[in-house]
């Protein structure tokens, strides 16, 4: 009798565990996680933007496979794959500055949803990119305006047309060659308020008649080249003498060679008194760029020599490209005091 009691009690208990345990395995299943992501806050590529999105951080804690989907609820954007956890929200940005849009991602496995949000934001923060013309440097009376010495052009991500405008500072006179130098600040600004700034430098030189190029670095070419390539530690110029330029009359401790329109850069001969007075080329050059070619006309000129790398360094000519024209000029004072300029030009290779 106790053996019977004790077996029955074992089954009855063996039973409810069973059934405890089937009850459980047919409770609710848990719901799925659905994960949003962002921030999105996006600048302005254009007037069509596509905003990555990305749910992937969604999921069911039973291991169920899950279904997504996308919701947007402006009428100015869409979702390129709405089904996918990785997305591109496109937003039309088409005259504005700023948008935003709440987006919706829906999560479902099995017979439960979860739904999640947040805002998707389009800002137009960046400055337009501005390209200015290169500089200019020639002689005085050439045209400045932007016909002659080119425009600034704009481009930005967000307006296809910003505007662009510029206004010009004028330094006077600075110095012998200097004439006047022009500033043209361009700056191009965008619908939304943000701009950027560049200068363009216009550097005008003295004289605009041709009663002073009569500077020749090699006077047996006419192009006068200089190979920066070449091993020298010495380089000349030669002033040729013209009607109103005895070159007797030179105070050699005087004597500077500068870039044209640059006279406060300079470098000077180590010894001005090298060279005698010689008759060595004819001063023939009526415009800016001409050549004097060697010959006998009845003036002497003078030679005098400058350190080749107190030239490159001093005057900045390291770094031009190849088959850059400088504009330079030798220049000091006479005996008597007054001043004199002698320009030419050099050829970089």
């Amino acid at each position: 009798m106790f053996t019977s009691n004790l077996s029955k009690r074992a089954l009855l208990a063996c039973s409810t565990f069973i059934l405890t345990q089937a009850a459980l395995a047919q409770g609710p299943e848990a719901a799925p996680v659905c994960v949003f992501g962002g921030p999105y806050d996006a600048e302005c590529t254009g007037a069509s933007t596509a905003v990555p999105v990305d749910g992937t951080g969604s999921f069911d804690p039973d291991g169920t496979q899950i279904t997504t989907q996308w919701f947007e609820e402006c009428p100015f954007g869409f979702v390129d794959d709405p089904t996918s956890l990785q997305a591109n929200y496109v937003i039309d940005m088409t005259g504005q500055c700023y948008r935003q849009c709440y987006l919706v991602l829906r999560v479902t496995s099995g017979n439960q949803l979860t739904v999640c949000g947040d805002w998707v934001r389009v800002s137009d923060t960046t400055a337009p990119a501005l390209s200015v013309p290169t500089d200019v440097t020639g002689v005085w009376g050439i045209p400045t305006d932007p016909g002659s010495t080119g425009f600034a052009t704009a481009s930005d991500m967000c307006d296809p047309v910003p505007t662009v405008s510029y206004f010009d500072t004028i330094i006077p006179q600075q110095g012998p060659g200097h004439e006047q130098t022009i500033v043209r600040t361009w700056t191009a600004l965008d619908r939304c308020g943000f701009s950027s700034s560049a200068d363009q430098v216009i550097t005008l030189t003295s004289p605009s008649a041709g009663s002073n190029f009569n500077l020749e670095m090699n006077i047996a070419t006419c192009t006068d080249v200089l190979d920066r390539a070449a091993a020298s530690t010495r380089l000349t110029f030669t002033v040729l003498g013209r009607s109103n330029l005895a070159v007797a009359q030179i105070n050699r401790a005087s004597v500077r060679l500068s870039r044209q329109a640059e006279p406060l850069t300079f470098i000077t001969p180590p010894n001005p008194n090298k060279y005698s007075a010689q008759e060595i080329g004819v001063f023939a050059a009526l415009q800016f760029g001409d050549c004097n070619p060697q010959g006998v006309d009845g003036k002497k000129d003078l030679r005098f020599e400058f350190s080749y790398n107190d030239l490159i360094n001093t005057l900045n000519l390291a770094g031009e490209p190849a088959g850059t024209v400088v504009p330079v000029q030798v220049f000091g004072t006479r005996t008597n005091g007054t001043p004199w300029i002698a320009y030419g030009q050099i050829e970089l290779q």
